[in-house]
């Protein structure tokens, strides 16, 4: 009976001793399934953290190298695409002022600055001959005066120039109002005439006659002026016109503005030797 009992509680004994190891072992093989299940998760957290940065530094560099290949393209572009302003851009302050001086005559005239080339030597000799030109012959040999010019308007294809001045003499008993121009082609540093740059016809004397006058001096004068321009015959102005800024013919000269033409001609004393009429450039055919 007792060896019974003991056989049953040594049996007993080993069966809970049993089941103590296997809830240690499921225990484990829990907390083994647990810690592989964490350290996947882990991996795969850090892994998909790594992957992130590493694509983020990725299409930062991608971004980068896109931003200077645009910045490259972009120079490359500058660099190779075709330069609308390739010509110089001439401005007055182009021009450096130079004297002539004959007895008593004072003539300030431009000549084109910091370019040593043949069209600009072209250029500065048209304009030192057309300034100088009724003092060097002798047109007006005793009197005294200063003539001084202005650039009314200039740029990589035109430069116009007005001179004007007071000359007196002791010879007649009132002073002499000089005005004349020349206009030249900074392309090829010619000279321009007005038959070389707009078509002359009918149409332009009627424009001339509608014209604005140009004056700072009353509103009676300017109608006076008026009235006298609308005298003149048209083929005679027409005549005029075709002979415009021959140095030699000093009876109609021609500068240009942004907008207008400008036409001088050369009238009597009593009118103030000559008169000026601005042509807006919509209202002439040019060639």
């Amino acid at each position: 009976m007792y060896l019974k009992i003991i056989i049953v509680g040594i049996v007993s004994l080993l069966w809970l001793l049993a089941c103590s190891n296997g809830e240690r072992n499921v225990a484990s093989d829990l907390n083994s399934e647990n810690d592989a299940v964490e350290n996947q998760e882990t991996n795969t957290d850090n892994d998909a953290v790594e992957n992130q940065e590493t694509k983020a530094e990725n299409d930062t560099v991608e971004n980068k190298e896109q931003e200077t290949n645009d910045n490259n393209g972009a120079v490359e572009n500058q660099e190779t695409a075709p330069n609308d302003e390739s010509k110089v851009l001439y401005k007055e302050n182009s021009f450096t002022s130079k004297q002539y001086t004959k007895g008593n005559i004072n003539v300030s005239y431009p000549q084109l600055a910091h370019e040593d080339s043949g069209k600009a030597n072209k250029m500065n000799s048209v304009i030192t001959k057309d300034a100088s030109y009724y003092f060097e012959k002798d047109y007006y040999e005793g009197y005294t005066g200063e003539i001084k010019y202005h650039i009314p308007f200039v740029n990589d294809e035109f430069v116009s120039i007005t001179y004007e001045g007071l000359l007196t003499s002791p010879i007649n008993s009132y002073p002499i109002n000089l005005s004349y121009s020349t206009l030249v082609n900074m392309e090829t540093g010619e000279k321009i005439r007005l038959n070389d740059l707009v078509n002359l016809d009918d149409a332009f004397v009627k424009a001339f006659k509608q014209g604005e006058i140009v004056t700072d001096q009353s509103s009676e004068y300017k109608q006076e002026i008026q009235k006298y321009i609308a005298g003149l015959d048209n083929q005679d102005l027409l005549k005029k016109f075709l002979e415009a800024d021959k140095m030699n013919f000093p009876e109609v000269f021609v500068y240009v503005t942004e907008d207008s033409i400008v036409v001088t001609i050369a009238v009597v004393h009593a009118l103030g030797d000559f008169i000026s009429v601005q042509i807006s450039k919509d209202n002439v055919s040019f060639k």
